[in-house]
């Protein structure tokens, strides 16, 4: 683009120059391994969980009292065996869930780095979006990078978000599973449905790069490429609450009592 030509195609240079530069740092930590490990998400848990273990075991010794009164009024077995269940899940969250969350995000990150393959190829598809907005009309250039700014914050912020839900995840459902005791395994469906999401969303967004990286490698149309990074990253971004929301209703109904 040739600045010279108008106010216009400057701005459109400016977003374009800024676009290409997000679609770069935000690919870093996509597929460039830079996104939170293990490691980072052990050291967050161990950090909460000495407060958030006094938390759940309030929650569980008051649903206990709770369900045990419910049992001695209604004088009914199955309050009394739902009391069991109850128990016998909050026992089973606590010892195992975080040895079955760790090994998850393992596998998740070890299933996503196997769909990207060794190369990635992050410079090309950051280069095809700096060659294609110095082709494209200024209009459509700056209509299409200001909508792929805002889709590629929107990955970035869901990135965020699924680290963070993590965390709480695994310091929460313990607290999560005490309530159980008393109110039923219903709470569970949402907690659940997270942990789905939180494992399904790297491995779904590195399909959701491969596919993308290949339509962008494919045509020549500057509209096309820079549509399809947008709709790339609003794509990868919709996963993770879509991910939730689809969960929620396929959880094993086991779950609940």
């Amino acid at each position: 683009m040739d600045a010279s030509t108008g106010p216009l195609t400057g701005v459109a240079q400016s977003f374009g120059e800024a676009f290409t530069s997000l679609v770069g740092w935000a690919l870093a930590g996509w597929v460039g391994g830079d996104d939170p490990d293990l490691a980072m998400l052990r050291a967050n848990v161990m950090a909460i969980r000495p407060v958030t273990s006094w938390l759940a075991a309030v929650v569980l010794g008051v649903s206990v009292v709770l369900a045990a009164v419910v049992v001695m009024v209604r004088r009914n077995g199955a309050d009394l065996a739902a009391l069991v269940i109850g128990l016998t899940r909050s026992a089973l969250v606590v010892s195992a869930g975080w040895l079955l969350l760790a090994s998850s995000w393992s596998m998740s990150d070890g299933l996503s780095r196997w769909l990207l393959g060794s190369r990635p190829d992050i410079d090309a598809y950051a280069d095809a979006v700096s060659a294609a907005m110095s082709q494209v009309d200024p209009a459509i250039g700056l209509t299409l990078s200001i909508v792929g700014i805002a889709a590629c914050l929107g990955f970035v912020a869901a990135a965020l978000a699924r680290f963070v839900i993590a965390v709480l995840l695994a310091v929460g459902l313990p607290a999560m599973a005490a309530t159980t005791v008393v109110r039923g395994a219903g709470g569970m469906r949402l907690g659940l449905s997270w942990v789905v999401a939180v494992m399904a969303f790297k491995p779904l967004n590195a399909i959701v790069y491969r596919v993308g990286h290949g339509l962008v490698s494919a045509t020549d149309d500057p509209v096309l490429v820079l549509l399809t990074v947008a709709l790339t990253f609003l794509l990868a971004a919709a996963l993770l609450p879509g991910i939730a929301s689809l969960a929620g209703g396929l959880v094993p109904v086991v779950v609940v009592r």
